[in-house]
Parts: structure tokens; sequence; C-alpha cells
């Protein structure tokens, strides 16, 4: 076991989440995150047991100040070198860190700085220590995130009136150095997802005005296919780098649709450069954590690259800190997402350590939603300082929504397994039952055959929103999803869904209920459309009536449509989870199931991540080869079952 930097659990996401947070800018002014953000601890106690057989010279080295003490006796302090006597005893390391966070790293055997050590805020409530990949030397600082950088060169500079516009070909992110200021006068960047973007200098989101030096200057990471440099007098000239975690994909999708590897190179792009310290909403923009898109990213990385560190980083930066006196990202809704994803995430990975981590925090949140509830109904309702949102839609808000009780249903569904997990009990079930039984009794409109928004209002108006969670979370029966089905997902009278946020749970419903045609074809017309209209990567929103640059209009600013958003990479898991089929049916994927459904394509090839490795699904010419790595297999074709041996094709018609 390798010596790493150890910290208090959830300093290292409550830092970098501090940090990221801060960083938004628009129009040259800071604009931080509008929720709650809280502080690392300044104060940690690191503590192990020993048996040293004989005295040992060692220093610990520490971020912060502090002391080394054996049995309340001290013997000096850190990042110098102590003497340990002989024996069998509990050391004590004590660390102060008011500008980032305590940590402590040694690389001596006996004491090697591992899971071994446990931390606490000099109470009585020791926790197991925080750690992260990446952070192995002791020369690596866990107050800097370890991205890797490679250098970027445009593929066009085009001459403007008083600067360059250079064009990177894609959707970047990272740092740009302007070379040479001196005798430049001020200098201006504005960054563009869109070349529209960067020229109009006058409503360029994201732009830097540089004073003249003597000295190049680098500015900080941003997103960018567009660079404009003015400057006063001369020609700028800049330098650009990709910043990145470099993730290997695990997944992989070739069809007989001339449209999908542009694609899925877009969505791969995008999801790609909004995984960072955490998954972002979008790299320009916000580029904050907001827990709704963070659990579509939960999705699409089970799919795409299998790389649960991001996913625990971002459930851990969003739960924050108890008590809680607002929802996360002040969202009803989106605190209820944080139950799913933990649950769910356990169910992948079988990562017990990780709901145990968490569960303090679960319960403390799960207390603070359902102190607010209706005390009458126990439905979800508007408490002041409430953000009730779903979706960008125009729904029936007077009264309780029919969609956030049905999230409130699978909390409750989610907190009697993670709780049995965790060796507690609660009226879990017996409150789901009771919400259901209620749900179905006040907003199911039987001649309608859809749930309805409101039953307060009297208008008895049909979204897509509720009928779609009914379908995805298995909340009515198969009877009931039909009719849901063909009077709301294939009811063309029933307002569309505009956003790819919300349309990803419509086309996963659509998807569930075999509909897999329809999938395809939304997404060749949807992600086609972007690329289309120039797409490198995959969009917020797109509204196929628009033209030119109106596509780029959102929030009621020319340019506030994200062009990199990680919501938008939803095909990635489309494809494998519903045209390869590939799905575990087991905690940690002790099985799994492959169900390919190719739908209008003759033929496909695809990999799926599963569990620690990867499916193999061809199918052509009415038949399906699939080989897979991971034991516990199934094949579902043409009504057989048949069983995958781990590194041997089978062949099925």
């Amino acid at each position: 076991m390798n010596a790493r930097w150890i910290w208090y659990p959830g300093d290292f996401e409550l830092y970098h989440s501090m940090l990221l947070h801060s960083r938004r800018t628009e129009y040259d002014h800071d604009y931080p995150a509008m929720w709650h953000i809280s502080r690392p601890e300044y104060s940690v106690r690191f503590l192990k047991q020993v048996d040293l057989k004989e005295p040992l010279e060692v220093m610990i080295h520490a971020r912060g100040k502090g002391f080394v003490r054996v049995e309340r006796k001290f013997l000096g302090g850190v990042n110098q070198i102590v003497t340990f006597p002989a024996g069998q005893y509990e050391v004590e390391v004590a660390v102060l860190n008011i500008e980032t966070f305590p940590a402590i790293y040694c690389d001596v055997p006996e004491l090697l700085t591992d899971e071994t050590w446990v931390a606490d805020l000099c109470d009585v409530d020791p926790k197991p220590v925080g750690w992260e990949p990446g952070f192995y030397t002791l020369e690596a600082d866990p107050a800097v995130f370890p991205f890797a950088y490679k250098n970027l060169e445009p593929v066009a500079e085009e001459p403007q009136a008083n600067g360059i516009l250079y064009d990177f070909g894609v959707e970047s992110f990272g740092p740009v150095t302007v070379c040479h200021t001196e005798d430049m006068g001020k200098i201006g960047l504005y960054y563009g997802e869109s070349r529209e973007e960067a020229l109009d200098t006058e409503w360029t989101l994201i732009r830097e005005k540089v004073a003249a030096a003597d000295e190049t200057y680098t500015a900080p990471a941003r997103a960018f296919r567009y660079i404009y440099v003015t400057a006063e007098q001369g020609t700028p000239q800049i330098r650009a780098q990709l910043e990145y975690l470099p993730i290997e994909d695990k997944a992989s999708f070739t069809c007989d649709d001339e449209a999908l590897p542009k694609i899925w190179e877009i969505c791969d792009r995008a999801f790609h450069l909004n995984s960072r310290e955490f998954y972002l909403d979008g790299v320009k923009r916000d580029r904050w954590v907001w827990s709704g898109d963070a659990y579509q990213s939960y999705m699409i990385n089970r799919y795409l690259y299998m790389e649960p560190g991001i996913t625990k980083r971002t459930i851990r930066a969003l739960l924050d800190r108890a008590p809680y006196k607002r929802h996360i990202n002040t969202i009803n809704d989106y605190s209820a997402y944080m139950f799913l994803a933990v649950y769910e995430q356990y169910f992948a990975t079988g990562d017990q350590a990780f709901v145990a981590y968490v569960w303090p925090l679960l319960k403390e949140l799960y207390k603070f939603i359902t102190e607010r509830l209706d005390e009458e109904t126990g439905y979800v309702v508007a408490r002041p300082g409430d953000w009730v949102f779903i979706d960008w839609h125009r729904f029936d808000l007077v009264g309780p929504l029919c969609a956030e009780q049905i999230l409130l249903h699978e909390v409750y569904r989610a907190m009697e397994v993670l709780s049995a997990l965790m060796g507690e009990s609660g009226d879990y079930a017996a409150r789901a039952a009771a919400l259901k039984e209620r749900i179905l009794k006040d907003f199911w409109d039987e001649t309608q055959g859809a749930f309805i928004d409101s039953y307060t209002s009297g208008k008895r108006q049909v979204t897509r929103h509720a009928n779609i969670f009914a379908v995805l979370y298995d909340f009515v029966d198969a009877g009931k999803q039909q009719q849901i089905l063909h009077r709301v997902l294939l009811n063309d009278a029933i307002p569309q869904i505009t956003t790819p946020y919300f349309k990803l749970f419509e086309l996963m419903a659509l998807g569930q209920l075999g509909q897999i045609e329809a999938v395809q074809e939304y997404i060749d017309s949807y992600w086609g459309g972007m690329i289309a209209n120039g797409a490198t990567s995959a969009w917020e929103e797109y509204i196929p009536d628009r033209q030119g640059i109106e596509h780029y209009e959102m929030y009621g600013d020319k340019y506030g449509c994200s062009l990199c958003h990680a919501w938008g990479s939803g095909p990635i898991y489309l494809l494998g989870r519903y045209c390869a089929g590939v799905r575990p049916n087991s905690v940690a994927t002790r099985s799994f199931v492959v169900a390919p459904n190719p739908g209008r394509y003759a033929h496909f090839e695809a990999v799926v991540p599963i569990g620690c490795g990867t499916v193999s699904v061809q199918y052509a010419d009415g038949a399906v080869t699939v080989s897979t790595d991971v034991p516990g297999g199934v094949l579902q074709w043409n009504g057989k079952e048949l069983p995958i041996p781990v590194g041997t094709e089978i062949h099925a018609k």
C-alpha cells in the first residue's frame, strides 16, 4: 500500500466545491453560487494505533501547522523530525490550516498515511480519513486539483480590425496565455462557443481585460472554441491549453446510421469536458454543480467510462454539511435525486463504504424534507425559499405537483434499502405505500389515461413529466404504462419537452416501453439538428424552429445557451442501455442482462461498461454476437435466455 495525503472526510470535496462555485463570471462581474457553500474544517486530529518494536525518527508532513504527541506527551511539531518511542500506543497528529484544509503525509511503513488512520474534530467521533487518487507523493498538494494539460493549436487565425479571432475547431476548456503584452496597451480576451459570440464584444458573456505589462499573462481556465483577442497596439498572440481529466472511454457504438458517429462524438466531448472535480452543468456559463444535472451524469458515466470517483465526489460536494436549511441547489426535486443517486451508485458498484460515508448526511436531508411536507396530505409543497423546478415547463403549480410526489415515493423506497444496509430501520415502506395510494387517488385521471399536474386548481392539466416518472420508476402497472405511452408519450397534443435534460428521461421511458425506433429517430433529428447548426459538443437546448444566432439565446441573454452541456450527452446512455440492452440486475453487477433491441439499425457494434469490465454486443442479419470479461451475464434474445460465459463469444438468432 502506498502512502497518500489524508484529510478529514469531506474536506477535499468541500474545499474544491468552494473554489469551483466562486469562479463563475459574466460580463466582467463575479457571479458566485446562490446557495450555501460550506468550508472545510480548520482544525483536525489524525489518529493511528501503532506497535513499534524500537524507537523511530520520523517526519510527519502536514499542510498547516500542528504538533505530534503520544499519550498526551508532546514529541514535537509537524514538518520536523520527531522520535517515536517503542511500544503500543495511539499517535495523535493535530493540524490547523485556515487557508485550505488540514492534511498529513508520511511514507515510513510503521506510520504510513493510509486508510488505517482516523480523524476527528478534537471530539469523540473519529471517522475514516479521506483521500483521493493522485495524491501519493509528498510534492502533491491536495489544495490543487490534479488536472492534466495539453497544448491546443488554432485551426484558423482571422485578422480583425483590432486584433485576431482564433478558431480552435472544437469546444475546449483551459487556460489561455497572452504573449508579450508589453507595448500593446489594453488587451481584451473575448471567449465564444460560437464565432458570433466571440466577435460580439458587447454581449460576450465571458471576457477579460488585460493591462499592459512587461511579461506574458495567463488567464484562468475557461470554455471556448473561438477567442477574439484585441489590443490597442500591435498584434496579440496567444497560447492555449486543454485542461482535463485523463479518463479513458470504455464504451463505443457504431452502426449503419451515418449521422451517429458525429452525434456520439459531440456527446462524448461534452461529457468529458464537464467531467472535472465534479460533474458540471456546462463549462461556459454556470460551471456549477447542480444535483439534477449531476443525476443524469452519474447514469451516463456508468455507460461511458464507469469512473466512480467523480460520482462520489459530486454527491459529497452536493450534500454539503448538515443541518439543512434549504434544499440542495434550493430545488425540491434536486434534493430527492440525491437519495436516488446514492441508491443507484450502490446498486451499480456495491460500494457499501460510500453509503456509510454519506449516510449521516442523507438522514439529515431526509429529516429536512419530511419536516416540510404538508401536514394533512404528506405531499411535497413549496415552502418559503423552495424552488419547485422539475423542468423548464409551464406546469399547473397550484397546490402539490404530481411529479414531486412520485419523486418523494422513490425517496422512501431508496431509504428503505439504504437504511437496511446500514443496519437501521424506519417506516419508509409504510410511508411509500400510503403515499402511492394517495397519489393514485388524487392525480390519476382515468378519462385522460394519465397523471395530472395538480388536482387543486381544477384544470386537470396533463404534462409529460409526472407520467414519465411513473414509467421510469415502475410506479404504475403495465396497463397504466401503456395508457401513458399512447395518451401522453406518443400524443403530439401534449406539449413537447424542449431541453435535453428532461427529454433524456422521456427517451428512457420510451426505451423502457420498447419504443426504440422513436428513441433512435429523435436522436437523429435532435442531436443531428445541433450538428447541422455547427455543434461540436452537445448543447443545453436545441429548438429546431430557430434560425442562426437565435439558437444561442437563453435566459434572456443573447448567448446564454450553453453549447457544451453534460445533460446533452444522453445518447451515450440510451444506446448502451436500450439499443445494446445492457443493464445490471443485482447489486454490484453480480448478474446482468444483455437484451439487444436494434430497432431501425440494420447492424450495430457496441461496447458497454459493466461492473469492472465490458460487454461487446454485435447485431447483423437478425443475429447477435455477445462476449464479456465479466461473469454473471445472460443474453435475452427472441424469447430465449442464454448464459454468457466469460471470454467466449455466443451467437443467437
